[in-house]
């Protein structure tokens, strides 16, 4: 069943409403740290997801949608991309700015524990079985996959918001301008590891971690200093995606036909769509 347009508005409100409300709610009245209430509130995307499939197929529609999040079989060359690509941009930016300190170099053990916690804690978890696992599945059901990763990219920066006005947190060092056009940039390339994979929401949870992880471990950012490195960073997105645009001619490795029997399989059989490990 392909979501009303009401359902996608009930969506977003509740992942706004959770995120915005928690955040400001916990920034203005407690004195939790900033990071547990970046945290909690991160929560009302995946939340607002979870809900829709309990709205259309109970519990068993949660728990379908919670295990494509970890449907490990993907071809190789997706894994090599979803691992290696971003760090490779981040490296580049991270060099081309000239910037120094970099923990990837100096204590290259935290990649492991990292990449763990933004798996779990750092905005994966919280964010893609709302962004991904309903929002741009229900987008490219009705819009080309451009239009509908265009769609998704501005309401997951808008959502991204209220961080950029609580001290503390990545997004306050960054330009509103600058993060959002990274984050829009970053969403073609999300749409089309997760297109070309079938819908392999575990493609999504890689991209999303390892960008998560190289932000942390590689910054290019610093407080009360230009932010060039991440604006080299946003150059190098958009770039990727304007090559992704063209190479795909638009489709972004999307195919309705096959979306449509793989969205409706899962709604209506309560079983996760069949997805091969990978198709150019």
């Amino acid at each position: 069943m392909i979501p009303t347009k009401k359902e996608i508005i009930l969506f977003l409100l509740i992942a706004f409403g959770f995120s915005w409300l928690t955040w400001w709610g916990l920034y203005m009245w407690t004195r939790l740290p900033i990071q547990s209430i970046v945290v909690i509130g991160a929560f009302g995307p995946s939340l607002a997801g979870s809900y829709m499939a309990l709205r259309e197929n109970g519990w068993s529609g949660v728990m379908t949608l919670w295990k494509r999040g970890f449907e490990w079989r993907m071809a190789g060359r997706y894994y090599a991309f979803g691992l290696l690509f971003l760090p490779f941009l981040f490296l580049i930016a991270y060099w081309w700015s000239e910037a120094d300190g970099a923990s990837l170099f100096t204590r290259p053990w935290l990649v492991v524990p990292t990449f763990i916690y933004m798996l779990f804690l750092g905005g994966t978890i919280q964010q893609e079985y709302g962004w991904r696992g309903y929002l741009l599945d229900a987008f490219q059901l009705k819009v080309t996959p451009v239009k509908a990763s265009l769609a998704v990219g501005v309401i997951w920066a808008v959502w991204h918001i209220p961080l950029f006005f609580m001290v503390g947190t990545g997004q306050a060092l960054i330009p509103f301008w600058a993060y959002g056009t990274a984050l829009l940039a970053f969403t073609f390339i999300i749409s089309w590891l997760y297109n070309v994979t079938t819908m392999n929401l575990w493609a999504v949870f890689l991209l999303h971690t390892i960008f998560n992880v190289s932000f942390t471990l590689i910054p290019l950012s610093e407080p009360d200093a230009f932010p060039i490195g991440f604006l080299h960073l946003t150059l190098l997105l958009v770039t990727t995606t304007i090559i992704l645009i063209w190479q795909t001619h638009g489709h972004l490795g999307y195919d309705h036909l096959e979306q449509l029997e793989a969205v409706e399989g899962s709604h209506q059989a309560n079983v996760t769509p069949n997805r091969d490990a990978g198709k150019d």
